[in-house]
């Protein structure tokens, strides 16, 4: 449990997992290089904003099963490399809220009354009392572009000043953001009726470039804009000129595109514009609070396989719920023996789930699917994270279906899985509170335990088949364990699963195929 923490993290963090057990080691302005050189020996590794954990470092990070992110925002880490790795990200919602929010409220009272141009012209001998009028807040309309934590603390904030709020947010329902006193518009309302704006999503492909010059012309003349979320939703460029045109009247911002920023930014240039150096969440109680949680959620992961803030393992999160286990164990050995039986060209899964218990663990039964499946199929390691990944990597298509009951079984699960010209099919359940039970393949009706090694064959259904094939397990000195014996409703077709005690050779599995009467035999080993 080597844990490796960067970009000077609180003591208290290293203080915390170093009294659970954990080695810790410190390395606060650690370089790109250094960290790649040395990130193989670590198994979790704990970052701020400055380090960037790229896919590179990444790859290099043979033991990595964890990166911990001590703030709100996790694009400084590439998620889809460490999904696609199997590690999960974990982030600490909520600790560094007050202090963003503060600052933000900070910036837009600054940008409305020009308070930093006004000190930096005072302190260079001047009483200029005219030449920085500002604006009230108070009856302004303020657009909050993103309704999470810290955008409900700055709208809760302005409220105060006599702002009316209006917002933007498609995951965020009506009903709760009329409880907060905030209107929830379209975007382009949002642009088209605020006096201020602010930014607090995250920056992803959908926010990359929000304000830019087509949704600056949307704007009133005379907006003023804060942003203290991410570099990159605005524009800079496009903001610079709506700022040199009179569209824009002030700019309170906290983050760039490329920081550090380069002195050379156009936006650094104008006196409109008050700027810090990304420092919402850079409080003595903010840091503190986010080391502190970072700490508290790992080691409640190592103790109790809990998960907190973890923002790309849903599927694990979904595993910890009670009465699950039974059922992931049950997809994975159906996933494992679909494998061992499907053809090797197969692209294309099907996961049905049957049942209300199963309805809410979609998810997580089909992440475990495709762990069992590809455990067998490649050979790189597949978990729950980055089950979905590995599957698109190996040209699978992937759908979800589910059915609120079925006649025969509270809750039952199918897998069935195709090329385009065979599919087969298996399905089973779990008897009382954990006995896995493989309950139907294909058209048969067959019940038999998922363990050890299971030669399944189908067979013309006549007398002396499976005499046959038992004749030969008796020549290879092979006990039968259990059988599990259906035939096909018109009764010309059966199948037979034999489990048998110790090893099935190829030569064994050859004679069986070679049996009178039998069509097809696989061998599946669980």
């Amino acid at each position: 449990m080597n844990v490796l923490i960067t970009d000077g993290i609180d003591p208290q963090c290293g203080q915390i997992l170093t009294q659970n057990g954990f080695t810790v080691t410190e390395k606060p302005k650690i370089s790109k290089d250094e960290l790649k050189e040395i990130i193989g020996n670590f198994d979790k590794l704990i970052v701020r904003s400055a380090t960037k954990v790229t896919a590179e470092i990444i790859e290099c990070g043979t033991k990595l099963k964890l990166i911990g992110r001590a703030g709100a925002g996790v694009d400084n880490i590439d998620l889809e490399a460490a999904t696609r790795n199997g590690i999960i990200v974990m982030n600490t919602p909520g600790g560094n809220t007050v202090s963003a929010a503060e600052h933000t409220c900070a910036m837009m009272l600054s940008a409305a009354r020009r308070i930093p141009q006004a000190t930096a012209d005072l302190k260079q001998g001047n009483w200029s009392k005219t030449k920085f009028s500002g604006v009230e807040l108070e009856g302004k309309t303020l657009s909050v572009i993103g309704l999470g934590k810290i955008g409900r603390e700055v709208a809760s904030r302005m409220q105060a000043f006599g702002m009316k709020t209006i917002a933007y947010d498609p995951m965020i329902p009506d009903e709760y953001a009329a409880k907060l006193n905030i209107e929830l518009l379209p975007l382009h309302e949002n642009f088209m009726r605020a006096d201020f704006i602010t930014i607090h999503s995250s920056l992803n492909e959908s926010t990359r470039n929000l304000i830019s010059k087509e949704t600056l012309d949307l704007m009133k003349d005379g907006v003023i804009i804060v942003n203290c979320a991410r570099g990159g939703i605005i524009n800079e460029a496009d903001l610079a000129e709506a700022i040199l045109s009179g569209k824009v009247s002030a700019a309170a911002l906290d983050v760039f595109e490329t920081e550090p920023v380069s002195p050379d930014n156009p936006l650094l240039k104008l006196d409109q514009v008050i700027a810090t150096p990304h420092i919402a969440a850079s409080t003595s109680e903010a840091q503190e609070k986010v080391a502190i949680q970072i700490a508290d959620q790992i080691v409640e992961w190592k103790q109790t396989g809990k998960l907190k803030g973890a923002v790309n393992a849903s599927a694990v999160e979904l595993a910890q719920a009670p009465g699950v286990r039974s059922y992931l164990t049950l997809a994975e050995k159906l996933g494992a023996t679909l494998a061992q039986m499907a053809p090797d060209q197969a692209n294309k899964m099907t996961v049905r789930t049957s049942g209300e218990f199963l309805h809410t663990f979609n998810e997580v039964i089909t992440a475990a699917a495709l762990k069992g499946f590809l455990d067998v199929r490649q050979s790189k390691d597949t978990n729950y994270i980055n089950a979905f990944t590995m599957a698109k990597e190996c040209g699978i298509s992937l759908e979800q279906k589910f059915e609120k009951e079925n006649p025969d079984y509270t809750n039952l699960i199918r897998i069935e899985l195709e090329n385009g010209t065979t599919k087969r099919m298996i399905g089973g359940t779990i008897f009382g509170e954990k006995e896995i039970r493989i309950v139907m393949i294909d058209q048969f009706l067959v019940e038999f335990k998922p363990e050890g090694n299971i030669i399944i064959y189908n067979n013309t259904d006549k007398p002396g088949v499976i005499a046959n094939v038992t004749q030969l397990l008796l020549q290879h000195n092979l006990n039968v364990a259990y059988v599990a014996l259906s035939r096909d409703e018109e009764k010309n077709m059966a199948m037979t699963a034999i489990v048998v005690d110790g090893e099935v050779t190829p030569v064994l599995l050859d004679e069986v195929r070679n049996v009178n009467g039998v069509d097809v035999a696989n061998l599946v080993s669980l």
